[in-house]
């Protein structure tokens, strides 16, 4: 292996698609600022940092983008 295994939180795939960044995470309907979760989502903030991290297990897959859907985020905006 060469150089330093990366892994890219994003909320706008499209734009980071393009980028083909090696291994990336896309939280499903995650606004701007809010790449981990809104403020005080500890235990939310947790899970999509370490299913970013899991990411760093695999092969890199330029330019795919796996999408998690994360209800919590969601539930928190109601």
């Amino acid at each position: 292996m060469r150089g330093i295994p990366t892994v890219l939180i994003t909320v706008s795939p499209d734009a980071s698609r393009q980028m083909r960044p090696p291994r990336a995470l896309y939280p499903k309907g995650f606004n701007i600022g809010h790449s981990l979760g809104r403020p005080f989502q500890r235990e939310l903030q947790k899970r999509v940092l370490r299913d970013a991290l899991e990411l760093l297990l695999g092969p890199p897959r330029p330019g795919e983008i796996i999408e998690r859907a994360y209800p919590e985020y969601e539930k928190a905006e109601a």
